[in-house]
């Protein structure tokens, strides 16, 4: 449940330039692809293992129709030597937003949903606090209502070890003051998309668990993708872990009822990689709800805020890049694409850290001839 890139909810150490057996940090070189790009990912990947330290990885490299590379690294249950797989299921935290914003999608598309309609045309009792609050300022994180992850031990220490209803999860943040009012301000908010998942479920009949299903999961093909339900048997899951002082630890305990639409999908590397391509294609939405997905928000000053509908439209160097980051108890995530080279890379990991995002920072360094960072 992670913002764009940078930011993520569950407390996520950042890794610097730690892989000192590679390439110089501040190097230039040329763009690698093929055996060559394969075997520094090997080496990248080994040394996030041993340096992190970090549990497991997997990592999945395409250009276009060419498929790289969808390999795992290390373990996805150390305790039972569970050798990482390509096809490991992994909790994905906040890129579970990108298919709440596409299902939103799919139902303006349809004509159900608007997009600045208030909120409470779809649920009429959320108290607003005399603010008016659109389906935009929700997709767009401007909607200033207050993110229950932000409300500190409340939710961390209680609330989130419990499975909560609706009403409950609610009772948490909608008497909380607006952070602003809407369209004044931009604050990563799991809140926003939390509510989001309970309006797809009120124009639909359907469960959200059953809407993805139905109308996402199942016409794709992505049958390693699901709700990612505790007590449910999930082949191939992988194990969650937090990095400690002396070393990992067994993630701390988390209801996958209170992420809800804003970050408790499971999946794989590879659904992940015919997911985005999918969803740039015209196969989930249409060509322009995608454009509107994948387009920056703007604030009422005019001002841009670099996110669009659960999609960061912010460039790496000269190359622009529309990618998110996922975080939840044990496991950390990125997924990006490069539309000027085609280029999309995903990185999964059952460990809570920064490493899917040093990571993928420089495959993608690596694959577009970029100087790596300083």
């Amino acid at each position: 449940m992670s913002r764009v890139i940078s930011r993520s909810i569950v407390r996520i150490a950042t890794l610097g330039c730690l892989f000192f057996g590679l390439v110089s940090c501040a190097a230039s070189q040329d763009a690698a692809w093929g055996g060559e790009l394969v075997a520094r990912i090997d080496s990248l990947a080994e040394a996030t293992l041993r340096e992190g330290p970090v549990a497991g990885l997997t990592i999945g490299v395409k250009r276009g129709g060419d498929l790289l590379m969808v390999k795992g690294y290390g373990y996805a249950d150390i305790e039972n030597s569970v050798p990482m797989t390509a096809e490991t299921v992994y909790r994905i935290g906040s890129l579970t937003k990108q298919f709440t914003a596409a299902a939103v999608m799919q139902l303006v598309d349809a004509g159900l949903i608007g997009l600045d309609d208030p909120m409470t045309r779809y649920l009429p009792n959320y108290p607003t606090q005399g603010h008016e609050v659109s389906i935009r300022h929700l997709l767009t994180h401007t909607s200033g209502i207050k993110s229950y992850t932000s409300i500190g031990d409340a939710f961390w220490l209680k609330a989130a070890l419990f499975d909560l209803s609706h009403t409950e999860m609610l009772e948490l943040f909608q008497d909380e003051p607006f952070d602003f009012a809407p369209g004044e301000g931009y604050s990563y908010n799991n809140s926003g998309y939390y509510l989001l998942g309970m309006i797809i479920e009120e124009v639909s009949g359907e469960s959200y668990d059953s809407y993805l299903g139905t109308h996402v999961f199942g016409p794709l093909g992505l049958s390693r993708s699901s709700y990612c339900h505790e007590a449910q048997i999930i082949r191939g899951r992988a194990e969650g872990y937090e990095q400690g002082p002396d070393g990992l630890l067994n993630d701390g305990s988390i209801s996958m009822n209170t992420p809800g639409a804003a970050g408790a999908l499971c999946s794989t590397v590879p659904d992940l990689l015919s997911w985005t391509t999918a969803l740039r294609s015209g196969r989930v939405v249409t060509e322009a709800s995608y454009r509107s997905m994948a387009t920056s928000g703007l604030l009422d000053d005019g001002s841009a805020t670099g996110y669009g509908f659960a999609l960061g439209v912010n460039p790496l160097g000269e190359h622009s890049r529309v990618a998110h980051t996922g975080g939840i108890n044990g496991f950390s995530t990125v997924m990006a694409h490069y539309p000027g080279s085609g280029l999309d890379i995903v990185v999964l990991s059952n460990t809570g850290s920064g490493a899917p995002g040093q990571v993928e920072d420089r495959i993608a360094r690596w694959a577009l001839g970029m100087p790596l960072k300083n």
